[in-house]
């Protein structure tokens, strides 16, 4: 009888431990929001390729993920939330969501949003006469 209840408490105790680490599992990735902008071609040279051509669904990131080049090579969904402006009150399009890959760094001076989208990303989601879009967005 003692081996049986020794044999239960092990078992309760390993279904405890195991559901404790599951629920301090975070979600792979998880998303965030800021705001996207566009910039027009060309689109080389890159910081993270050089004159390597990358096709058009890339973007740069900003400070805010650039990780001193740690988000090169990176895929992103982005997701057109709103505008933020009233001259484009409603400029998402379509599914308004793109994958992206970051080939580039957005810097702060000239940096305008979270993630500058090349135009053609860009005009996937959104009307580009909104210039500036909320977004969420998401390592994929």
């Amino acid at each position: 009888m003692a081996i049986i209840r020794l044999c239960f408490s092990l078992v309760s105790l390993t279904a405890i431990l195991l559901i404790l680490s599951l629920s301090s599992i975070s979600p792979i990735s998880a998303q965030d929001s800021g705001t996207a902008t566009y910039y027009t071609p060309p689109y080389t040279p890159s910081a993270c390729y050089g004159f390597e051509d990358d096709g058009v669904m890339i973007a740069a990131a900003s400070d805010v993920f650039w990780n001193d080049g740690g988000a090169c090579g990176q895929m992103y969904e982005v997701s057109c939330l709103s505008g933020t402006n009233e001259g484009t009150p409603e400029p998402c399009l379509g599914s308004g969501s793109v994958v992206v890959k970051i080939v580039d760094h957005c810097p702060p001076g000239s940096c305008r949003g979270t993630i500058d989208l090349s135009q053609q990303a860009f005009q996937s989601i959104a009307d580009t006469d909104a210039g500036v879009i909320n977004i969420s967005y998401q390592l994929v």
